[in-house]
C-alpha cells in the first residue's frame, strides 16, 4: 500500500503529501474545552430589573457590557442605556418624566 492521498477543504488532491499536523492528528487527545459564563452577576441583575419595571425590557449587553432599557409603553422609540444598574434606574425615570412633560405640553398647546 502506498501513502494515503489527503485532500484539501474542496476535495480536491492536496499538492502536499505530509499528513496534517496539529490538535486534530491522530494519537492526540482532543482539548477540554471550558465553557466560560461571563457577567453572570449583571445578567440576573437586569434581568431581575426587567421584572421589577413591566413598562420597560431591560437587558445586559455582553459585547458591549453595558444595562440597555427599552420603554415597552412609548408610541416612539425610547432606549437607555448605562454601566450600572442604578444609574439605569436613574435615565429610565428622567424618560418617563419626560415624556410625561413633552404629552403635558403637547396637549396644553393644541
Amino acid at each position: 500500500m502506498g501513502k494515503p492521498e489527503f485532500t484539501n477543504t474542496v476535495g480536491a488532491p492536496s499538492r502536499v503529501s505530509k499528513p496534517p499536523g496539529g490538535r486534530h492528528r491522530d494519537g492526540v487527545l482532543p482539548d477540554q474545552f471550558v465553557s466560560r459564563r461571563f457577567d453572570q452577576v449583571k445578567k440576573a441583575a437586569a434581568a431581575q430589573l426587567d421584572r421589577m419595571e413591566p413598562g420597560w425590557l431591560i437587558l445586559y449587553g455582553e459585547w458591549t457590557r453595558e444595562f440597555v432599557a427599552f420603554a415597552r409603553w412609548a408610541a416612539e422609540p425610547v432606549r437607555v442605556a448605562s454601566a450600572t444598574v442604578d444609574e439605569l434606574r436613574g435615565l429610565m425615570r428622567e424618560a418617563e418624566l419626560g415624556k410625561m412633560f413633552r404629552s403635558v405640553a403637547r396637549r396644553g398647546a393644541a
